[in-house]
């Protein structure tokens, strides 16, 4: 729809499960993972991770979208309000992503690295630093083994933070401490209130995110 023509990120799952791979997307740019959504809705061997602006364009991905069919359950979306801060993320990777990765018991991991939710980019209205990616790494690097994990380039509009945030994603892919900007905090109440909105609703959904 205009942002990308061919996912890299889709062609390279669609490669690996073709090989009995498990693999874990994990997608923070600011517009939602739309395209990548639609090609695995209704497949279990990929489990779909989007952290996203909501409102933003495409307009979708809202967090009752699980998938369908075989893939129900294997969708996650995190739709977030303008000004979300990076303890936001963080409490969404600790308490909705993670715990659904850990069931699903990835053998790849393909991040989905734009970097539009840098506080200065300028056609998006969150509220992240370069300073808060490396602790999003960390958290998604722990589920697969070296060797494993793909990282590719996706949005980004203000080109240094593009810069920043690229190098300290870098870094803690080889355990090196790198944050051109201190981490953010303090966002917005709604974001937080998000957060337990999507756990309350996938714990109602029968896919309890705490077993």
């Amino acid at each position: 729809m205009g942002f990308c023509l061919i996912s890299n990120v889709a062609v390279a799952a669609a490669h690996l499960i073709e090989r009995g791979e498990r693999v874990l997307i994990v997608d923070f740019d600011a517009h939602h993972g739309n395209g990548t959504q639609d090609i695995f809705y209704d497949d279990p061997r990929v489990l779909f991770v989007s952290l996203h602006q909501w409102p933003l364009y495409p307009g979708t991905g809202w967090f009752d979208e699980i998938g369908e069919g075989d893939g129900r359950g294997f969708t996650v979306n995190v739709p977030l309000p303008p000004g979300t801060t990076g303890d936001v993320y963080l409490r969404a990777f600790d308490e909705l992503v993670i715990p659904r990765a850990r069931q699903f018991a990835p053998t790849w991991l393909i991040v989905s690295a734009g970097f539009d939710a840098h506080r200065n980019d300028p056609i998006t209205d969150l509220g992240l630093s370069s300073g808060d990616y490396p602790s999003m790494m960390e958290r998604v690097l722990d589920l697969v083994p070296r060797g494993r994990r793909l990282v590719m380039l996706e949005g980004g509009y203000d080109l240094d933070a593009l810069r920043m945030s690229t190098a300290s994603t870098l870094a803690s892919l080889v355990d090196v401490s790198h944050r051109p900007e201190r981490a953010t905090s303090g966002g917005t109440d709604e974001a937080m209130r998000r957060i337990d909105d999507i756990r309350d609703f996938w714990n109602t959904a029968g896919h309890n995110l705490n077993s």
